[in-house]
């Protein structure tokens, strides 16, 4: 009896967290959105007092690249060279050895 109790009220609870799920949620995630884009906004906002050139620098990344420029211009720095791949065997040379038959009839 006990067990059949538990087993009740396991479910009773289980579709009133549902209930105030389908409820509560749609507000809350609207209040989340209306939070992050008013974030945006001051963001945007922030970004436009400094001008143009700074929009288009903070967004495209171009400010970040100017500063890290340490060499003189025409000079070419290759960070990383991948190493060489083996040629890749055509043919008879991958397939393996090759086993006669004769076919019984």
């Amino acid at each position: 009896m006990a067990f059949l109790k538990f087993i009740l009220i396991t479910v009773a609870v289980y579709f009133v967290v549902r209930f105030l799920f389908k409820l509560f949620l749609p507000f809350a995630m609207r209040k989340a959105a209306e939070k992050l884009m008013k974030k945006a906004q001051e963001q945007g906002e922030h970004i436009a007092d400094r001008g143009k050139v700074a929009f288009y620098y903070e967004f495209t990344g171009q400010g970040q690249q100017e500063n890290k420029r340490s060499q003189p211009e025409g000079k070419i720095q290759v960070d990383y060279i991948p190493p060489k791949e083996t040629p890749e065997r055509k043919g008879t040379e991958t397939a393996g050895e090759f086993v006669d038959f004769e076919e019984i009839k």
